[in-house]
């Protein structure tokens, strides 16, 4: 195993009708809290309506920005930012999926250490600007996906050069995740699809993209994939089961708070290859995961065998003993399990033309650079080459 350093600072309140204990809550934190969230105009309004309540139950002032993107866009943060120290607020909560609490990161740590949202992300090698510290944060999720409510990542984009990237800070873990899973029941099918296939993301690019052995971390990383695999068919069939939607929301926030790499942490090249996608296209991210991993798993196979058949045989019920074998057909299983859930995708399904591919590959070397020229970091590097076919074997 890897040395490592682990914390999980985050206090997590879960349970049914819980989001009427914010206003306590966020008492504890600040005294006017921005509430960031998407635009109104769609099956959040309630949700919105009930936190502002709550806060004004309590006593805590509040000012509401709406409008964060998925994949949230530098300047649109920056606006919020702007707001924010405006009304003299301190404290964030953040309302909505992973887009909304990744910009809130950014409102709270760039609010308080000065400077625009971009200045902190990481690009090639730029040197990016240090938070000094952050205002809180109360994560709110409605969408289970990036794990974003108990970890200190997040990604941002930049509409006008079509760049997408992240940072990360102990400064911005939230404060508090209040998870009510009724909040989650009024996802749309399709995005449900595409959240739980972002988890599972979550869940295997550690496990095959690190040369370090730790049987801790795989057999929690299998459980989940697991649970999450259960879970999907079942909420797939009953979208209101609160049980269902608490079993996937655990699933993502433990799939991402780097439990599942205690010892043998990796890199995250199938996230890296999935950026322009969203950067330049705006697709949201969880489909642009859906549409890398088959080929990214197919490609990438012999690299690293024994891990692609470990989890081939734990979680996808392969018994092939020859691990070369067993690897090949880790795709072929994720690709009938994406099929069966009628959520596989290809670039021609998004819209995404092959005339880009270079662009793309060109973007990803240039802003997550690997050990060697022109490729990124993963199990071993990975070329340009390599990512423009796994681009081609995408269409």
């Amino acid at each position: 195993m890897h040395n490592f350093n682990w914390n999980f600072p985050t206090e997590l309140v879960y349970g049914e009708g819980r989001i009427k204990e914010l206003g306590s809550i966020a008492k504890q934190y600040g005294k006017k809290a921005m509430i960031a969230t998407y635009a109104r105009g769609g099956f959040l309004d309630p949700i919105i309506d009930m936190v502002e309540a709550s806060l004004t139950e309590a006593g805590v002032e509040f000012s509401t920005f709406t409008g964060i993107e998925p994949n949230p866009k530098a300047h649109t943060i920056d606006k919020a930012i702007d707001q924010f120290k405006a009304e003299g607020c301190d404290l964030v909560i953040a309302l909505g999926g992973g887009s909304v609490i990744d910009g809130s990161k950014y409102i709270a740590a760039t609010g308080f250490s000065g400077g625009k949202a971009w200045d902190y992300v990481v690009l090639g090698d730029r040197k990016p600007r240090e938070y000094t510290g952050a205002f809180p944060i109360i994560s709110i999720p409605t969408i289970s996906a990036s794990g974003s409510e108990c970890n200190a990542g997040g990604v941002l984009t930049n509409a006008e050069t079509g760049e997408k990237s992240f940072s990360r800070s102990p400064y911005r873990y939230p404060k508090v995740a209040l998870l009510d899973p009724a909040l989650l029941t009024s996802v749309p099918q399709a995005i449900t699809k595409d959240c739980c296939l972002d988890i599972f993301s979550h869940l295997i690019e550690h496990y095959l993209s690190s040369h370090a052995e730790s049987e801790f971390a795989d057999r929690m990383t299998e459980a989940m994939i697991l649970t999450l695999m259960e879970n999907f068919d079942k909420v797939l069939e009953d979208p209101k089961n609160l049980e269902v939607r608490g079993q996937l929301a655990l699933c993502s926030i433990f799939g991402w708070s780097g439990l599942q790499g205690l010892g043998r942490m990796g890199c995250i090249p199938m996230h890296s290859i999935e950026m322009p996608l969203s950067g330049i296209y705006d697709l949201p991210h969880g489909r642009g995961m859906i549409v890398v991993m088959p080929p990214y798993l197919e490609l990438m196979a012999d690299v690293l065998p024994a891990r692609w058949a470990k989890l081939a045989r734990r979680c996808f019920g392969v018994v092939e003993a020859d691990d070369a074998v067993a690897a090949k057909l880790l795709s072929v299983k994720v690709v009938e399990w994406f099929k069966r859930t009628n959520s596989f995708l290809t670039l021609s399904d998004v819209n995404i033309p092959a005339d880009q591919f270079e662009r793309m590959a060109d973007d990803v070397v240039r802003m997550f650079p690997g050990a060697e020229p022109n490729t990124t970091a993963g199990p071993r590097p990975v070329t340009k080459e390599e990512i423009v076919k796994i681009y081609e074997m995408c269409k």
